[in-house]
């Protein structure tokens, strides 16, 4: 499944951040459908998205963690050709 872009949150360990669900951060994630992909050590759009919708989405949670204090920035990845 390929994920056109995901989300990466300070200078975590690999694998998902542990914060109780009621914290701001998971709030932002989760409310959105957000879901770790161990593959890219990032936080995934659901793939049932369309790929702008994907975008857009990331782009908005990044900036809602930013206006929270919260290190976050997105990443490209290009599909591949096999």
């Amino acid at each position: 499944m390929h994920h056109p872009v995901s989300i990466r949150i300070g200078l975590h360990a690999a694998g998902p951040i542990s914060l109780p669900l009621t914290d701001p951060v998971q709030r932002v994630l989760w409310s959105r459908g957000f879901t770790y992909c161990s593959r890219l050590d990032a936080y995934t759009a659901p793939a049932s998205l369309p790929v702008e919708q994907q975008e857009h989405l990331v782009h908005q949670a990044v900036h809602a963690l930013q206006l929270l204090g919260v290190p976050a920035a997105h990443f490209h990845h290009p599909a591949s050709r096999e």
